[in-house]
């Protein structure tokens, strides 16, 4: 071994072995790769905050003017669709205040029918004889065991459920923001709703809300 190299085993010997300095920095660079990497997914778990409006011209006989959080995949083509919205539009500003849980909103055009059956007369043959009045001038009726809608409750406002009626699950459901559907109709536009069950109680507010967003002249 000539001179130079025994100065520098001297030279290492006296710092870190070139092992453990090549390991410490194995590790230096994976713990930054993980924490980018936990950052990033951090910010795709979050959907970013969209501000601003969106109008839908083609939908309703005259433009929606809509705020652009409410769509749920924000600036996708699906969303432009003239044929189907797909919105989570927040309780407060359905009922008022600054509830920022979410009704779930689909809109497509409602179906040329001049006189269609009430929810009381549809669902009559799966219902039970039994009635339960509820708070908020609501009636609950209870479905057959045997039929489809087994394991659901339904509820009717001014007894035959024309101006509102609403199915929710009586048991626990995967997603219990989403217990309740209802379908309503707005002009010209149907809106199929979904709920938690614990929301029915404003029923009345947020009906008033949505036939404001929606019940555009043309």
């Amino acid at each position: 071994m000539g001179p130079g190299a025994g100065a520098a085993t001297a030279r290492m010997g006296r710092g870190v072995p070139v092992d453990r300095r090549i390991g410490v920095g194995a590790v230096l660079v994976l713990a930054g790769t993980l924490a980018g990497t936990g950052l990033v997914a951090a910010w795709l778990a979050v959907p970013p905050t969209v501000a601003g409006t969106r109008t839908v011209a083609r939908l309703a006989p005259a433009p929606l003017s809509l705020p652009s959080g409410w769509f749920v995949r924000p600036g996708s083509v699906a969303d432009a669709t003239p044929d189907r919205l797909d919105l989570a539009i927040p309780w407060g500003d359905l009922v008022g205040g600054s509830d920022p849980t979410r009704m779930r909103v689909t809109v497509t055009r409602a179906p040329e029918t001049e006189a269609p059956l009430s929810p009381a007369r549809r669902y009559a043959r799966f219902l039970t004889a039994e009635t339960q009045p509820q708070p908020e001038g609501l009636m609950r009726r209870r479905f057959r065991a045997g039929t489809p809608f087994e394991g659901e409750d339904l509820y009717l406002a001014q007894a035959d459920g024309s101006r509102f009626a609403a199915r929710c699950a009586t048991g626990s459901v995967p997603d219990p923001e989403a217990a309740c559907l209802s379908e309503v109709r707005v002009g010209n536009l149907s809106l199929r709703l979904r709920f938690a069950a614990d929301r029915l109680s404003s029923w009345s507010a947020a009906l008033d809300g949505l036939e404001r967003i929606f019940a555009a002249s043309p």
